[in-house]
């Protein structure tokens, strides 16, 4: 007589020997470790925002005025539709990011000098861009100790709202998560438990990468630390790019600061 136990994990992954069973408990393992990855980093980008947003509104940052230069829309949807289509030209949707310009002065906490702070082209909530009028005053919050690091009060107090403030996001990640779930629930029940190893591996690694996965990096390249330093999330689509000048010290911020680049210059960045 054999042992029960050993008869019954026998038969739990049963499955497995053989090479095709095996290869299906592992695609289904794969196809659902990948999906609930996904959706998990999907959460994470969605809760390093939030952490970004209480931080800047918490007592690290402080209030400044900054003259709106410049909002518009990316693509131009106008230009689009004034455009002439091809007859056998499909149409095809783009996505519009809400993109503002604005500059503002702000003293350095860490040292004393003052600074002069122009964003262009950073995404905010579409709500908020139909508020705000060219050649007017935003309120923005700054990081006292990194003026560079600033965003519209009205944004911020939406992404600090969190999952409720992203709930399409939010509600695709929990639905590919729960489609990961429930591949690898199949693959166990069909008694494939190489591929419930396998997905159980995948979630943890990215786990693993979203909680020490930037500290990980900066201890193994110590030339890309600085890089890696910076704040950093995925919903910031079009981020836009940054720009400061030091005016120097016990120089007033001005009310009405002057842009530090033309505006007639265009700016293309690429990558984060």
């Amino acid at each position: 007589n054999g042992c029960p136990i050993l008869g019954g994990a026998m038969a739990f992954f049963i499955n497995d020997m053989e090479l095709t069973s095996l290869g299906y408990g592992l695609l289904l393992g794969a196809v659902g470790g990948g999906l609930s990855s996904f959706g998990l980093s999907i959460l994470a980008s969605i809760a390093c925002t939030v952490r970004s947003a209480k931080e800047m509104l918490g007592e690290s940052g402080d209030f400044a005025q900054a003259t709106l230069l410049r909002k518009h829309i990316s693509p131009d949807t106008k230009a689009a539709d004034i455009a002439p289509q091809q007859p056998q030209q499909s149409a095809v949707y783009h996505k519009p990011f809400f993109l503002i310009s604005y500059v503002f002065d702000a003293v350095r906490a860490s040292d004393g000098v003052t600074c002069r702070v122009e964003v262009r082209d950073r995404k905010v909530p579409s709500f908020v861009w139909e508020q705000l009028k060219e050649q007017s005053t935003v309120t923005i919050r700054f990081m006292k100790d990194e003026p560079r690091r600033c965003r519209v009060v009205a944004a911020l107090e939406h992404e600090q709202r969190g999952f409720m403030a992203f709930r399409a996001r939010s509600s695709v990640a929990l639905v590919l998560a729960a489609l990961g779930l429930a591949a690898a629930i199949l693959s166990l029940v069909d008694h494939h438990l190489a591929g419930g190893i396998l997905y159980a591996a995948l979630v943890i690694a990215s786990l693993f990468w979203q909680f020490t996965g930037r500290r990980a990096m900066q201890a193994c390249l110590p030339c890309c630390r600085a890089h890696l330093q910076k704040p950093w999330s995925p919903l910031w689509m079009h981020r836009g790019c940054v720009f400061c000048q030091e005016l120097g010290k016990d120089v007033e911020p001005s009310f009405e600061p002057k842009p530090l680049l033309p505006q007639d210059v265009e700016i293309h960045a690429f990558g984060g």
